[in-house]
């Protein structure tokens, strides 16, 4: 809630303390300016601080039941405004463990050294320029100064945790039966799915150079805007993986922004590679999958066959009148003839036949991959001689598909980032506490099958009470 009078102050405060920079003299807007916004960001990373440790010291009036105070501990996190100074009080529960009230009612992951809101930027401005360049911006825009490295930590988070997400709801949807939570209604919906491949760093001798980075886009039509054609609702996932992971998590994406309930009709666009026609497996079986081969990659491969381009032209016009059985029979007459290059003449059409029944089919315009794929990954991945760690591009690849989707990053939670190792060594004060001696809360340690329910026998008792017994337990029949 605001407060306006406080507000008023503090406006107050900072006028003063930006008129004596105006009245040092001898100044530009532009150093006033950055100056004004240098001295306003400490002042308010002094005033975080000294509000986190009121918050603190109130938590901490009323403690979680069971604790005790421990000791208080100095903490810099590095933020949006510059670095925040503060103390926070640790406490010790009953089974030793530690526990922080201020990072527990904030959600601060454990061992937080950048804010929150700080790695959600880096991790943005990392998905559009290099690790060095998105610390310099923070650090620009008046944030604390951050390194190269403390960049491509947050997005390997970041992609770790998109990662476990996207599996998360292959998961759900796949093996449970849990619709995705997408609200957009299409009858159709135009599917497109191409690979991109980059540089890998450090390969061993023998081992692939380059990874695929596998792509969809998901929308429900097209529409002008302006002088431009956009895609309506459209979603992406890309990310280095196998077709039968990639899929699944491609579909649950899909599942984000359509009803899939209401989607009757799929047009699976391709450029004839296996796994991308394969992914109409993946859709359900209710769902008619009508594929189409890319027109783009149908008119580079004609036009490869032919030195001179204007008789590589007069078959894509064939193909685009409808004539692909009679472009295949012309081309396979040219290299007869000796006039187009016979090795390249005779893959394509090899490429032709195999994919016969995806060309020119009747169909909403597709054909936007390439391009899909040129400025959403490559400019960033390929843009310049750089080289990936496959995990690496993998998860640069799933964060720039949800950024470009709308589709939010999981960020960071307290209980998500404890170790594995912390984790366990919680669990096992839990265990010791619950079993160190005979108190309320303890569980007595015992050896043999645990709970059992109460049993006795009316063996040697009456017929009557053996017949009662049987009716209730409903062994025995009433007759009714």
């Amino acid at each position: 809630m605001d407060n306006p009078t406080a507000c008023a102050a503090a406006s107050a405060a900072l006028a003063d303390v930006f008129t004596d920079i105006l009245l040092e003299g001898g100044c530009s807007f532009e150093a006033f300016e950055e100056r004004a916004v240098t001295r306003g960001h400490e002042a308010m990373a002094r005033a975080m601080g000294l509000a986190l440790e009121r918050f603190d010291e109130l938590l901490c009036l009323n403690p979680p039941a069971g604790c005790r105070a421990h000791d208080a501990r100095p903490r810099t996190l590095a933020t949006e405004v510059g670095d925040v100074s503060f103390s926070w009080h640790r406490l010790r529960d009953a089974s030793g463990a530690t526990v922080v009230p201020l990072a527990d009612a904030l959600d601060l992951p454990w061992g937080c050294r950048v804010s929150p809101g700080a790695e959600a930027f880096l991790v943005e401005a990392a998905a559009e320029v290099s690790y060095a360049a998105a610390a310099r911006l923070l650090a620009r825009k008046g944030g604390s100064r951050a390194s190269a490295t403390t960049v491509m930590r947050a997005m390997r988070g970041a992609g770790a945790r998109c990662a476990a997400d996207d599996e998360r709801a292959a998961r759900d949807l796949f093996d449970l039966g849990v619709k995705p939570a997408g609200e957009t209604v299409a009858d159709a919906v135009c599917l497109e799915a191409d690979g991109t491949w980059v540089r890998l760093q450090g390969a061993a001798p023998g081992e692939p150079g380059r990874a695929e980075v596998k792509a969809m886009v998901a929308y429900s039509g097209k529409a002008a805007r302006g002088r431009k054609v956009a895609r309506e609702h459209a979603v992406r996932h890309g990310c280095v993986a196998a077709p039968s992971e990639f899929w699944p998590q491609a579909v649950a994406a899909m599942g984000s922004e359509f009803d899939l309930s209401r989607v009757s009709r799929v047009h699976l666009g391709t450029d004839g590679e296996g796994w991308c026609k394969g992914g109409g497996a993946y859709l359900p079986m209710r769902m008619e999958v009508t594929g189409h081969l890319d027109p783009f990659h149908v008119s580079r491969a004609l036009l490869s066959c032919f030195d001179e381009p204007a008789m590589g032209w007069q078959l894509v016009d064939v193909v685009r009148d409808g004539g692909k059985e009679e472009a295949a029979a012309l081309l396979e007459a040219c290299v007869e003839l000796g006039v187009a290059r016979e090795g390249a003449a005779r893959r394509v059409l090899g490429y032709l036949r195999n994919n016969m029944g995806l060309i020119a089919v009747d169909g909403p315009s597709l054909g936007t991959m390439e391009s899909e794929n040129q400025h959403l990954y490559k400019s960033r991945m390929a843009s310049v001689p750089c080289a990936w760690s496959r995990r690496g591009a993998s998860d640069m690849a799933r964060v720039r598909s949800r950024v470009r989707s709308r589709r939010a990053v999981p960020a960071r939670t307290r209980a998500g980032s404890a170790t594995p190792l912390r984790r366990r060594r919680d669990g096992a004060r839990e265990l010791a506490a619950l079993s160190g001696g005979p108190t309320a809360g303890s569980v007595p340690s015992r050896v043999g099958r645990g709970y059992e329910p109460p049993a006795a026998s009316v063996a040697g008792m009456s017929a009557e009470v053996r017949y009662a017994a049987a009716v209730d337990s409903g062994m025995a029949g009433t007759g009714w």
